[in-house]
Protein backbone atom coordinates (compact mmCIF):
# COMPACT_ATOMS: atom_id res chain seq x y z
CA UNK A 1 0.00 0.00 0.00
CA UNK A 2 1.39 3.56 -1.20
CA UNK A 3 2.28 6.13 1.68
CA UNK A 4 -0.84 8.26 -0.47
CA UNK A 5 -3.21 4.96 0.14
CA UNK A 6 -2.54 5.15 3.97
CA UNK A 7 -3.15 8.68 4.08
CA UNK A 8 -6.52 8.78 2.69
CA UNK A 9 -9.14 6.39 1.64
CA UNK A 10 -9.73 5.27 -1.83
CA UNK A 11 -11.95 3.09 -3.53
CA UNK A 12 -11.40 -0.95 -1.89
CA UNK A 13 -11.19 -1.61 -5.66
CA UNK A 14 -7.95 -0.87 -7.71
CA UNK A 15 -7.39 1.89 -8.91
CA UNK A 16 -4.67 4.44 -9.54
CA UNK A 17 -6.24 7.77 -7.07
CA UNK A 18 -3.18 7.42 -4.90
CA UNK A 19 -0.74 8.90 -7.82
CA UNK A 20 -2.46 12.07 -7.50
CA UNK A 21 -0.15 14.03 -5.51
CA UNK A 22 -3.33 14.46 -2.86
CA UNK A 23 -2.89 17.16 0.25
CA UNK A 24 -4.96 17.94 3.56
CA UNK A 25 -7.20 20.97 3.95
CA UNK A 26 -4.07 22.73 5.63
CA UNK A 27 -1.84 26.38 5.11
CA UNK A 28 0.45 24.20 3.99
CA UNK A 29 -1.70 23.65 0.45
CA UNK A 30 -3.04 27.01 0.88
CA UNK A 31 0.40 28.47 0.96
CA UNK A 32 1.46 26.14 -2.23
CA UNK A 33 -1.49 27.41 -3.89
CA UNK A 34 -0.90 31.02 -3.64
CA UNK A 35 3.08 30.45 -4.23
CA UNK A 36 2.97 28.40 -7.36
CA UNK A 37 -0.33 30.17 -8.86
CA UNK A 38 -2.29 27.32 -8.96
CA UNK A 39 -5.55 26.57 -8.25
CA UNK A 40 -6.94 24.24 -6.24
CA UNK A 41 -8.91 20.88 -6.68
CA UNK A 42 -10.92 20.02 -4.04
CA UNK A 43 -12.54 16.60 -3.52
CA UNK A 44 -14.80 15.61 -0.95
CA UNK A 45 -15.01 12.14 -0.51
CA UNK A 46 -16.78 9.83 2.24
CA UNK A 47 -15.62 6.09 3.01
CA UNK A 48 -19.25 4.75 2.34
CA UNK A 49 -20.00 6.32 -1.10
CA UNK A 50 -20.59 4.23 -4.13
CA UNK A 51 -19.65 7.07 -7.00
CA UNK A 52 -17.09 8.32 -4.38
CA UNK A 53 -15.11 4.84 -5.42
CA UNK A 54 -16.26 4.91 -8.93
CA UNK A 55 -14.45 8.50 -9.63
CA UNK A 56 -11.17 6.81 -7.87
CA UNK A 57 -12.08 3.92 -10.17
CA UNK A 58 -11.88 5.83 -13.24
CA UNK A 59 -11.91 9.27 -13.29
CA UNK A 60 -8.64 10.24 -10.90
CA UNK A 61 -6.81 6.64 -11.99
CA UNK A 62 -6.99 8.04 -15.85
CA UNK A 63 -3.77 8.90 -16.55
CA UNK A 64 -4.35 12.17 -18.37
CA UNK A 65 -6.45 13.62 -15.50
CA UNK A 66 -3.72 12.42 -13.02
CA UNK A 67 -0.82 14.44 -14.91
CA UNK A 68 -3.24 17.67 -15.49
CA UNK A 69 -4.01 17.55 -11.60
CA UNK A 70 -0.21 16.54 -10.61
CA UNK A 71 1.04 19.62 -13.14
CA UNK A 72 -1.91 22.48 -12.95
CA UNK A 73 -2.89 21.83 -9.15
CA UNK A 74 -2.99 21.73 -5.95
CA UNK A 75 -5.39 18.87 -5.10
CA UNK A 76 -6.88 18.89 -1.76
CA UNK A 77 -8.90 15.02 -0.29
CA UNK A 78 -11.58 15.88 2.21
CA UNK A 79 -13.70 13.13 3.91
CA UNK A 80 -16.92 14.62 4.90
CA UNK A 81 -17.52 12.85 8.07
CA UNK A 82 -14.02 13.98 9.46
CA UNK A 83 -14.83 17.32 8.90
CA UNK A 84 -18.47 18.03 7.81
CA UNK A 85 -18.15 22.08 8.45
CA UNK A 86 -15.66 21.81 5.24
CA UNK A 87 -18.66 19.99 3.42
CA UNK A 88 -21.27 22.22 4.51
CA UNK A 89 -19.64 25.08 3.06
CA UNK A 90 -17.68 23.40 -0.29
CA UNK A 91 -20.39 20.47 -1.55
CA UNK A 92 -21.73 20.89 -4.95
CA UNK A 93 -24.93 18.85 -4.60
CA UNK A 94 -23.44 15.39 -3.23
CA UNK A 95 -20.81 13.14 -3.05
CA UNK A 96 -17.86 12.67 -4.29
CA UNK A 97 -17.84 17.02 -4.52
CA UNK A 98 -15.52 17.93 -7.26
CA UNK A 99 -14.51 22.06 -6.55
CA UNK A 100 -12.28 24.00 -8.14
CA UNK A 101 -11.25 26.80 -5.61
CA UNK A 102 -9.10 29.93 -6.20
CA UNK A 103 -6.15 29.55 -3.89
CA UNK A 104 -7.64 31.78 -0.89
CA UNK A 105 -10.50 28.79 -1.11
CA UNK A 106 -13.28 30.64 -2.63
CA UNK A 107 -15.15 28.03 -5.25
CA UNK A 108 -14.61 29.18 -9.22
CA UNK A 109 -16.86 26.13 -10.17
CA UNK A 110 -17.96 23.00 -9.52
CA UNK A 111 -19.84 19.22 -9.74
CA UNK A 112 -20.06 15.90 -8.66
CA UNK A 113 -19.07 13.10 -10.73
CA UNK A 114 -17.11 13.67 -13.47
CA UNK A 115 -15.86 10.92 -15.58
CA UNK A 116 -12.57 10.94 -17.14
CA UNK A 117 -13.59 13.13 -20.77
CA UNK A 118 -15.51 15.43 -19.06
CA UNK A 119 -13.07 15.65 -16.14
CA UNK A 120 -9.88 16.24 -17.83
CA UNK A 121 -11.75 18.95 -20.13
CA UNK A 122 -12.49 20.66 -16.90
CA UNK A 123 -9.13 20.89 -15.52
CA UNK A 124 -7.86 21.98 -18.64
CA UNK A 125 -10.31 25.10 -18.70
CA UNK A 126 -10.85 25.68 -15.06
CA UNK A 127 -6.53 26.43 -15.08
CA UNK A 128 -6.78 28.11 -18.32
CA UNK A 129 -9.65 30.47 -16.91
CA UNK A 130 -7.58 31.14 -13.64
CA UNK A 131 -4.10 32.06 -15.47
CA UNK A 132 -5.93 34.63 -17.53
CA UNK A 133 -8.92 35.96 -15.73
CA UNK A 134 -7.36 36.90 -12.22
CA UNK A 135 -9.44 40.40 -11.74
CA UNK A 136 -13.00 38.96 -12.76
CA UNK A 137 -12.08 36.31 -10.29
CA UNK A 138 -11.44 38.78 -7.63
CA UNK A 139 -14.37 41.17 -8.32
CA UNK A 140 -16.72 37.83 -8.13
CA UNK A 141 -14.94 36.54 -4.78
CA UNK A 142 -15.62 40.00 -3.22
CA UNK A 143 -19.32 40.37 -4.12
CA UNK A 144 -19.66 36.48 -2.99
CA UNK A 145 -18.02 37.23 0.09
CA UNK A 146 -20.50 39.98 0.54
CA UNK A 147 -23.34 37.76 -0.15
CA UNK A 148 -21.80 35.38 2.74
CA UNK A 149 -21.29 37.71 5.54
CA UNK A 150 -24.96 38.86 5.87
CA UNK A 151 -25.98 34.76 6.54
CA UNK A 152 -26.18 34.52 9.56
CA UNK A 153 -28.15 37.34 10.36
CA UNK A 154 -30.81 36.43 7.52
CA UNK A 155 -31.10 33.52 9.15
CA UNK A 156 -32.52 35.20 12.50
CA UNK A 157 -36.43 35.35 13.08
CA UNK A 158 -39.19 35.53 15.59
CA UNK A 159 -40.33 32.59 17.42
CA UNK A 160 -43.90 32.23 16.76
CA UNK A 161 -45.87 29.47 17.97
CA UNK A 162 -47.58 29.15 15.07
CA UNK A 163 -44.28 27.81 13.28
CA UNK A 164 -45.36 24.57 14.81
CA UNK A 165 -48.05 23.93 13.18
CA UNK A 166 -46.65 24.76 9.96
CA UNK A 167 -43.81 22.58 9.65
CA UNK A 168 -46.39 19.62 10.78
CA UNK A 169 -48.11 20.43 7.81
CA UNK A 170 -45.48 20.75 5.32
CA UNK A 171 -44.80 16.87 6.81
CA UNK A 172 -48.41 15.75 6.21
CA UNK A 173 -48.45 17.47 2.93
CA UNK A 174 -45.42 15.49 2.22
CA UNK A 175 -46.07 12.62 3.51
CA UNK A 176 -46.88 9.64 0.78
CA UNK A 177 -50.12 7.98 1.88
CA UNK A 178 -49.52 5.05 -0.65
CA UNK A 179 -45.49 3.88 0.47
CA UNK A 180 -45.05 6.05 3.52
CA UNK A 181 -42.40 8.61 3.62
CA UNK A 182 -42.07 11.63 2.08
CA UNK A 183 -42.08 12.85 -1.69
CA UNK A 184 -40.64 10.73 -4.11
CA UNK A 185 -37.86 9.31 -5.58
CA UNK A 186 -34.62 9.74 -4.10
CA UNK A 187 -36.68 9.30 -0.87
CA UNK A 188 -34.85 9.13 2.14
CA UNK A 189 -35.80 8.05 5.88
CA UNK A 190 -36.27 11.73 7.44
CA UNK A 191 -36.63 10.63 10.83
CA UNK A 192 -37.40 13.84 12.75
CA UNK A 193 -40.08 14.27 10.43
CA UNK A 194 -41.32 10.67 11.79
CA UNK A 195 -40.61 11.60 15.08
CA UNK A 196 -42.39 14.65 14.91
CA UNK A 197 -45.33 12.94 13.63
CA UNK A 198 -45.07 10.39 16.50
CA UNK A 199 -44.49 13.35 19.41
CA UNK A 200 -47.56 15.31 18.42
CA UNK A 201 -49.27 12.39 18.06
CA UNK A 202 -49.55 11.98 21.90
CA UNK A 203 -49.71 15.77 22.31
CA UNK A 204 -52.30 16.65 20.24
CA UNK A 205 -53.88 13.08 20.94
CA UNK A 206 -54.03 12.57 17.14
CA UNK A 207 -54.11 8.92 15.84
CA UNK A 208 -53.53 9.85 12.15
CA UNK A 209 -50.42 11.22 12.95
CA UNK A 210 -49.40 7.79 14.42
CA UNK A 211 -50.59 6.35 11.63
CA UNK A 212 -48.77 8.17 9.09
CA UNK A 213 -44.92 7.79 10.75
CA UNK A 214 -45.92 3.96 11.59
CA UNK A 215 -47.01 3.11 8.29
CA UNK A 216 -43.77 4.59 7.06
CA UNK A 217 -41.70 2.34 9.16
CA UNK A 218 -43.79 -0.63 8.49
CA UNK A 219 -43.41 0.24 4.72
CA UNK A 220 -39.07 0.93 4.78
CA UNK A 221 -38.86 -2.46 7.39
CA UNK A 222 -40.69 -4.27 5.21
CA UNK A 223 -39.23 -2.87 1.67
CA UNK A 224 -36.28 -3.20 0.13
CA UNK A 225 -34.27 -0.30 2.27
CA UNK A 226 -34.49 -3.09 5.20
CA UNK A 227 -31.61 -5.41 5.44
CA UNK A 228 -33.71 -8.85 6.20
CA UNK A 229 -30.56 -11.24 6.58
CA UNK A 230 -28.35 -8.77 9.11
CA UNK A 231 -30.72 -6.20 9.85
CA UNK A 232 -30.22 -2.31 9.58
CA UNK A 233 -30.95 0.27 7.40
CA UNK A 234 -29.76 1.32 4.11
CA UNK A 235 -29.28 5.08 3.31
CA UNK A 236 -31.87 5.49 1.40
CA UNK A 237 -34.18 4.66 -1.60
CA UNK A 238 -33.91 5.34 -5.22
CA UNK A 239 -37.28 4.57 -5.66
CA UNK A 240 -40.76 6.11 -4.23
CA UNK A 241 -41.77 2.75 -2.64
CA UNK A 242 -38.36 1.20 -0.92
CA UNK A 243 -37.95 -0.94 -3.17
CA UNK A 244 -34.17 -0.31 -4.67
CA UNK A 245 -31.73 0.77 -2.17
CA UNK A 246 -28.60 3.15 -2.12
CA UNK A 247 -26.49 0.40 0.02
CA UNK A 248 -24.73 1.94 2.36
CA UNK A 249 -25.30 1.85 6.21
CA UNK A 250 -25.13 4.81 8.19
CA UNK A 251 -24.59 5.84 11.91
CA UNK A 252 -26.09 8.92 11.65
CA UNK A 253 -29.24 7.32 10.25
CA UNK A 254 -29.58 4.40 12.48
CA UNK A 255 -29.88 6.78 15.69
CA UNK A 256 -32.88 8.37 14.81
CA UNK A 257 -34.52 5.37 13.23
CA UNK A 258 -34.07 3.60 16.61
CA UNK A 259 -35.83 6.38 18.27
CA UNK A 260 -38.51 6.05 15.96
CA UNK A 261 -39.01 2.48 16.15
CA UNK A 262 -38.94 2.88 19.72
CA UNK A 263 -41.34 5.64 20.13
CA UNK A 264 -43.66 3.54 17.68
CA UNK A 265 -43.75 0.86 19.55
CA UNK A 266 -42.42 -1.13 16.99
CA UNK A 267 -40.26 -3.65 19.32
CA UNK A 268 -39.12 -6.59 17.11
CA UNK A 269 -37.83 -4.12 14.28
CA UNK A 270 -35.88 -2.34 17.11
CA UNK A 271 -34.45 -5.52 18.33
CA UNK A 272 -33.22 -6.20 14.81
CA UNK A 273 -32.09 -3.01 13.87
CA UNK A 274 -29.84 -3.07 17.43
CA UNK A 275 -28.94 -6.48 16.68
CA UNK A 276 -27.12 -5.50 13.25
CA UNK A 277 -25.42 -1.94 15.19
CA UNK A 278 -24.12 -4.63 18.13
CA UNK A 279 -22.96 -6.71 16.10
CA UNK A 280 -21.65 -5.16 13.07
CA UNK A 281 -20.62 -2.00 14.03
CA UNK A 282 -20.19 -1.88 17.97
CA UNK A 283 -16.28 -2.37 18.85
CA UNK A 284 -17.46 -5.18 22.06
CA UNK A 285 -14.23 -3.95 23.83
CA UNK A 286 -14.88 -0.50 23.88
CA UNK A 287 -19.23 -0.11 23.15
CA UNK A 288 -18.27 2.27 20.83
CA UNK A 289 -19.84 2.58 17.27
CA UNK A 290 -18.24 2.62 13.94
CA UNK A 291 -19.41 5.75 11.05
CA UNK A 292 -20.67 3.34 8.38
CA UNK A 293 -21.03 0.33 6.37
CA UNK A 294 -20.04 0.50 2.69
CA UNK A 295 -22.50 0.18 -0.24
CA UNK A 296 -22.08 -3.26 -1.99
CA UNK A 297 -24.63 -4.21 -4.19
CA UNK A 298 -23.22 -7.79 -4.91
CA UNK A 299 -22.93 -8.62 -1.50
CA UNK A 300 -26.54 -7.84 0.04
CA UNK A 301 -28.18 -9.77 -3.28
CA UNK A 302 -27.22 -12.55 -1.17
CA UNK A 303 -29.15 -15.03 1.28
CA UNK A 304 -27.75 -15.81 4.64
CA UNK A 305 -25.88 -18.45 3.38
CA UNK A 306 -23.93 -17.21 0.65
CA UNK A 307 -23.29 -13.72 3.01
CA UNK A 308 -21.61 -16.58 5.49
CA UNK A 309 -18.50 -17.44 2.93
CA UNK A 310 -18.13 -13.86 1.36
CA UNK A 311 -16.24 -10.74 2.56
CA UNK A 312 -18.92 -8.31 4.12
CA UNK A 313 -18.40 -4.96 2.78
CA UNK A 314 -15.74 -2.83 4.71
CA UNK A 315 -16.64 -0.90 7.63
CA UNK A 316 -15.14 2.78 8.85
CA UNK A 317 -14.44 1.95 12.00
CA UNK A 318 -13.38 5.86 13.19
CA UNK A 319 -15.74 7.03 16.23
CA UNK A 320 -17.52 10.14 15.64
CA UNK A 321 -18.93 11.50 18.62
CA UNK A 322 -21.90 13.24 17.47
CA UNK A 323 -23.06 10.58 16.15
CA UNK A 324 -22.28 8.08 19.19
CA UNK A 325 -23.79 10.41 21.23
CA UNK A 326 -26.77 10.57 18.97
CA UNK A 327 -27.64 6.84 19.24
CA UNK A 328 -26.83 6.98 23.43
CA UNK A 329 -29.85 9.12 23.23
CA UNK A 330 -31.70 7.05 21.44
CA UNK A 331 -30.93 3.86 23.30
CA UNK A 332 -31.45 5.90 26.32
CA UNK A 333 -34.59 6.66 25.40
CA UNK A 334 -35.75 3.52 24.16
CA UNK A 335 -34.92 1.77 27.72
CA UNK A 336 -31.59 0.26 25.94
CA UNK A 337 -27.98 -0.10 27.81
CA UNK A 338 -26.36 2.66 26.64
CA UNK A 339 -23.82 2.93 29.67
CA UNK A 340 -20.71 1.71 28.68
CA UNK A 341 -20.92 3.52 25.35
CA UNK A 342 -21.61 6.57 27.22
CA UNK A 343 -18.58 6.08 29.27
CA UNK A 344 -16.18 5.24 26.65
CA UNK A 345 -17.27 7.81 24.72
CA UNK A 346 -16.64 10.86 27.04
CA UNK A 347 -13.12 9.14 28.47
CA UNK A 348 -11.83 9.36 25.06
CA UNK A 349 -13.29 12.69 23.66
CA UNK A 350 -14.11 14.90 26.85
CA UNK A 351 -12.02 17.58 28.50
CA UNK A 352 -13.72 19.61 31.05
CA UNK A 353 -13.73 22.96 29.97
CA UNK A 354 -12.92 22.17 25.87
CA UNK A 355 -15.80 19.63 25.55
CA UNK A 356 -15.67 17.63 23.41
CA UNK A 357 -13.68 16.40 20.09
CA UNK A 358 -15.22 15.18 16.52
CA UNK A 359 -13.13 12.52 15.78
CA UNK A 360 -9.49 11.02 17.37
CA UNK A 361 -7.35 13.84 16.51
CA UNK A 362 -10.01 16.07 14.78
CA UNK A 363 -11.42 19.15 16.90
CA UNK A 364 -15.01 19.39 17.92
CA UNK A 365 -17.62 20.99 16.27
CA UNK A 366 -20.83 21.90 17.67
CA UNK A 367 -23.07 18.84 16.58
CA UNK A 368 -20.33 17.11 18.89
CA UNK A 369 -21.34 19.24 21.46
CA UNK A 370 -25.12 19.35 21.13
CA UNK A 371 -25.33 15.89 20.81
CA UNK A 372 -23.41 15.27 23.77
CA UNK A 373 -24.60 17.57 26.26
CA UNK A 374 -28.27 16.18 25.51
CA UNK A 375 -26.36 12.70 25.93
CA UNK A 376 -25.15 13.53 29.68
CA UNK A 377 -28.92 15.24 30.20
CA UNK A 378 -30.34 11.91 29.10
CA UNK A 379 -27.86 9.95 31.25
CA UNK A 380 -28.40 12.06 35.17
CA UNK A 381 -32.42 11.61 34.29
CA UNK A 382 -32.11 7.87 33.71
CA UNK A 383 -30.03 6.82 36.90
CA UNK A 384 -26.52 6.65 35.35
CA UNK A 385 -25.34 9.02 38.60
CA UNK A 386 -25.35 12.51 38.96
CA UNK A 387 -22.08 13.31 38.00
CA UNK A 388 -23.38 13.32 33.97
CA UNK A 389 -25.31 16.24 34.69
CA UNK A 390 -22.35 18.41 36.41
CA UNK A 391 -20.64 16.97 32.89
CA UNK A 392 -23.71 18.92 30.43
CA UNK A 393 -23.21 21.92 32.68
CA UNK A 394 -20.14 21.76 31.88
CA UNK A 395 -20.58 21.38 27.85
CA UNK A 396 -23.72 24.24 28.62
CA UNK A 397 -20.83 26.60 29.41
CA UNK A 398 -18.10 25.96 26.42
CA UNK A 399 -20.74 25.86 24.28
CA UNK A 400 -21.84 29.24 25.10
CA UNK A 401 -17.86 30.68 25.51
CA UNK A 402 -16.13 28.31 21.91
CA UNK A 403 -19.49 28.57 19.92
CA UNK A 404 -22.03 30.84 20.59
CA UNK A 405 -23.02 34.35 19.02
CA UNK A 406 -23.18 37.15 21.94
CA UNK A 407 -24.78 39.41 19.27
CA UNK A 408 -27.27 37.54 18.54
CA UNK A 409 -27.33 34.30 20.16
CA UNK A 410 -27.05 30.48 18.95
CA UNK A 411 -24.46 28.60 17.86
CA UNK A 412 -21.75 28.36 15.25
CA UNK A 413 -21.06 25.23 13.23
CA UNK A 414 -17.40 25.17 14.22
CA UNK A 415 -15.08 26.86 17.56
CA UNK A 416 -13.44 28.85 14.81
CA UNK A 417 -9.28 28.06 15.05
CA UNK A 418 -8.87 26.97 11.56
CA UNK A 419 -10.43 29.77 9.00
CA UNK A 420 -8.93 28.48 5.89
CA UNK A 421 -11.09 29.70 2.72
CA UNK A 422 -14.96 29.69 3.84
CA UNK A 423 -14.28 28.33 7.01
CA UNK A 424 -14.22 32.31 8.17
CA UNK A 425 -17.41 32.33 6.67
CA UNK A 426 -19.98 32.30 9.96
CA UNK A 427 -23.07 29.22 10.02
CA UNK A 428 -25.73 28.12 12.76
CA UNK A 429 -27.40 25.02 10.96
CA UNK A 430 -30.48 24.70 12.42
CA UNK A 431 -30.61 21.07 13.05
CA UNK A 432 -27.49 21.40 15.53
CA UNK A 433 -28.84 24.98 17.56
CA UNK A 434 -32.15 22.87 17.50
CA UNK A 435 -30.35 19.88 19.79
CA UNK A 436 -28.52 22.17 21.86
CA UNK A 437 -32.17 24.31 22.56
CA UNK A 438 -33.22 20.75 23.47
CA UNK A 439 -30.45 19.77 25.87
CA UNK A 440 -30.58 23.38 27.19
CA UNK A 441 -34.39 23.47 27.61
CA UNK A 442 -33.77 20.05 30.19
CA UNK A 443 -31.20 21.63 32.07
CA UNK A 444 -33.54 24.62 32.84
CA UNK A 445 -36.27 22.16 33.74
CA UNK A 446 -33.77 20.59 36.06
CA UNK A 447 -32.33 23.02 37.24
CA UNK A 448 -35.92 24.60 38.50
CA UNK A 449 -34.39 27.99 39.12
CA UNK A 450 -35.74 31.38 37.31
CA UNK A 451 -32.17 32.98 37.40
CA UNK A 452 -30.84 29.40 35.01
CA UNK A 453 -29.27 30.62 32.28
CA UNK A 454 -30.12 27.85 29.80
CA UNK A 455 -34.05 28.43 29.20
CA UNK A 456 -32.91 32.14 27.45
CA UNK A 457 -29.99 30.51 25.54
CA UNK A 458 -32.32 27.91 24.22
CA UNK A 459 -34.62 30.28 23.23
CA UNK A 460 -31.79 32.51 21.68
CA UNK A 461 -30.46 29.37 19.94
CA UNK A 462 -34.24 28.99 18.20
CA UNK A 463 -34.50 32.63 17.56
CA UNK A 464 -31.13 32.54 15.75
CA UNK A 465 -32.48 30.07 13.05
CA UNK A 466 -35.92 31.39 13.05
CA UNK A 467 -35.67 32.71 9.53
CA UNK A 468 -35.16 28.86 8.09
CA UNK A 469 -38.07 26.89 9.14
CA UNK A 470 -40.66 28.42 6.28
CA UNK A 471 -37.95 27.70 3.44
CA UNK A 472 -36.87 24.32 4.93
CA UNK A 473 -40.24 22.73 4.91
CA UNK A 474 -39.88 19.22 6.54
CA UNK A 475 -36.78 19.36 6.65
CA UNK A 476 -37.17 21.61 9.30
CA UNK A 477 -38.89 18.81 11.84
CA UNK A 478 -35.98 19.40 14.49
CA UNK A 479 -36.71 22.36 14.86
CA UNK A 480 -40.24 22.27 15.43
CA UNK A 481 -39.50 19.35 18.00
CA UNK A 482 -37.43 21.68 20.00
CA UNK A 483 -39.56 25.19 19.85
CA UNK A 484 -42.21 22.53 20.81
CA UNK A 485 -40.12 21.35 24.43
CA UNK A 486 -39.62 24.99 25.04
CA UNK A 487 -43.63 25.74 25.61
CA UNK A 488 -44.69 22.58 26.99
CA UNK A 489 -41.82 20.75 29.07
CA UNK A 490 -42.74 19.21 32.03
CA UNK A 491 -40.61 17.44 35.39
CA UNK A 492 -41.20 14.51 37.60
CA UNK A 493 -39.45 14.17 39.84
CA UNK A 494 -38.94 10.47 41.19
CA UNK A 495 -36.53 7.74 41.61
CA UNK A 496 -38.39 4.93 40.41
CA UNK A 497 -37.67 3.59 36.87
CA UNK A 498 -41.39 2.43 37.11
CA UNK A 499 -42.99 5.68 37.50
CA UNK A 500 -40.62 7.11 34.79
CA UNK A 501 -40.97 5.12 32.18
CA UNK A 502 -44.44 6.13 32.77
CA UNK A 503 -44.05 9.93 32.58
CA UNK A 504 -42.09 9.45 29.45
CA UNK A 505 -44.81 7.17 28.48
CA UNK A 506 -47.48 9.85 29.02
CA UNK A 507 -45.77 12.97 27.97
CA UNK A 508 -42.91 12.88 24.66
CA UNK A 509 -41.11 16.01 26.87
CA UNK A 510 -41.28 14.95 30.52
CA UNK A 511 -37.99 15.69 32.02
CA UNK A 512 -36.64 12.89 35.03
CA UNK A 513 -35.17 14.51 38.17
CA UNK A 514 -34.26 11.21 39.70
CA UNK A 515 -33.45 12.84 43.06
CA UNK A 516 -36.69 12.44 44.62
CA UNK A 517 -38.20 9.47 46.23
CA UNK A 518 -40.69 6.21 45.68
CA UNK A 519 -42.96 8.10 44.61
CA UNK A 520 -43.42 10.74 41.34
CA UNK A 521 -43.98 14.19 41.53
CA UNK A 522 -45.21 16.16 38.58
CA UNK A 523 -44.50 19.75 38.06
CA UNK A 524 -45.04 22.65 35.03
CA UNK A 525 -43.76 26.21 35.29
CA UNK A 526 -45.20 27.01 39.10
CA UNK A 527 -47.73 24.52 39.19
CA UNK A 528 -46.40 20.90 41.20
CA UNK A 529 -49.32 18.73 41.98
CA UNK A 530 -49.32 15.92 45.50
CA UNK A 531 -46.96 13.06 45.16
CA UNK A 532 -48.11 10.02 43.60
CA UNK A 533 -47.57 6.51 43.53
CA UNK A 534 -48.61 4.60 40.61
CA UNK A 535 -47.94 4.72 36.61
CA UNK A 536 -51.75 5.38 36.40
CA UNK A 537 -51.68 8.15 38.74
CA UNK A 538 -48.53 9.62 36.76
CA UNK A 539 -50.30 9.69 33.91
CA UNK A 540 -53.81 11.08 35.44
CA UNK A 541 -51.00 13.90 37.00
CA UNK A 542 -49.13 14.59 33.91
CA UNK A 543 -53.40 15.15 32.01
CA UNK A 544 -53.97 17.70 34.66
CA UNK A 545 -50.71 19.93 35.03
CA UNK A 546 -50.84 20.07 30.56
CA UNK A 547 -55.06 21.03 31.19
CA UNK A 548 -53.78 23.57 33.53
CA UNK A 549 -51.24 24.75 31.73
CA UNK A 550 -53.23 24.95 28.43
CA UNK A 551 -56.05 26.95 30.41
CA UNK A 552 -53.31 29.56 31.44
CA UNK A 553 -52.83 28.79 34.84
CA UNK A 554 -48.99 27.67 34.76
Amino acid sequence: MTEAAEEFHFSPRPNRASEIAWHHWSKEAFDEARSTGRPILLSISAVWCHWCHVMDETTYSHPSVIEIINRDYVPVRVDNDVRPDINQRYNMGGWPTTAFLTASGDILTGATYLPPDQMASALVRVAGYYRGNQAEIASRVLEARKRAASGVARSAGELEPRLVDEILEAVKNAYDPEYGGFGGAPKFPQTDAIVLLLEQSAIRADDDLRRMAVHTLEKMTGGGTYDHVEGGFFRYSTTQDWSVPHFEKMLEDHAGLVHALSLAGMTEELDRTAGYLDKVLRDPRSGLYAGSQDADEHYYSMDAEERSSAAAPYVDRRVYTSWNAALAVAYLDAGQDAEKTLESLFKHAYRKGEGMSHAEGVGGQLADQAWSMLAAVRAHQRGLGAGWLEVARDLAEHLEASYGDPELGGYLDHAGGDELGRLGERIKPLAENSIAAMALIELDVLAGDPESPYRERARRALESVAALPRSYGLMAAVFARALDRLGHAIKVTTKNHELALAARAAHPYAVIDPSGDARAVVCVGTICLAPVSTPGAVKDAIKEVTQARAAGRG
